[in-house]
């Protein structure tokens, strides 16, 4: 059903004083907030062109997960105990919906890439048991040539989908950085196709 959103005079969602009405990711930010999938970055600010970080988009599937209880450390090196992404890193990590870089190193802060949300994204729809044999050849797209092996099948099945569309017409710009924007915009998409909640 669609959600009731308060509008306050000067035309900010919830407070966030940088989520202006009208703006194309106004809706995105409107409904992940409200199903409690991402939070802002300060009380009064979503910071929507910021890059997601990877423990960022781990974070926001293992909401999407409803934060199960987690009773493994994680075994990636650079995820401390106690902090804010521990369990969602430990969790994903553990359902193999998230890889490190190698030697232990998962990259907590490093901002995700689309091809990488995009891999994430697959793996978590595959851990759900979700359909996925949808797929694009991605011709339409100049730099399809530039996706990482380990992320085509996942940026053909993302695409099909419609939840990562072209930066521009012909450009897909796998190893660019995701903002916070595009990830709420996507994530909404992947709430309503296919996890349908």
């Amino acid at each position: 059903r669609p959600a009731t959103f308060v509008v306050t005079k000067d035309k900010t969602f919830a407070g966030y004083d940088d989520v202006q009405a009208g703006a194309w990711y106004y809706d995105a930010v409107a409904r992940v907030t409200e199903k409690g999938l991402m939070n802002g970055t300060s009380g009064k600010t979503f910071s929507p062109d910021s890059a997601m970080t990877r423990a960022m988009l781990a974070t926001v599937l293992y909401r999407l997960e409803g934060s199960p209880a987690v009773t493994a450390a994680s075994s990636f090196t650079d995820v401390g105990s106690g902090q804010w992404y521990t369990d969602a890193v430990a969790w994903a990590g553990a359902h193999k919906i998230v890889d490190g870089y190698g030697n232990g190193v998962f990259g907590v802060n490093d901002n995700v890439t689309r091809e990488q949300m995009a891999a994430m994204l697959l793996r978590y729809a595959n851990y759900k048991k979700y359909d996925t044999a949808k797929t694009n050849d991605l011709a339409a797209y100049t730099d399809a040539k530039d996706i990482s092996a380990w992320a085509l099948s996942a940026m053909k099945w993302s695409n099909a989908e419609s939840l990562i569309t072209g930066r521009t017409a012909t450009t897909l710009v796998p190893a660019g950085t995701a903002t916070r924007a595009e990830v709420a915009t996507i994530l909404e998409r992947f709430c309503e196709n296919i996890v349908k909640k």
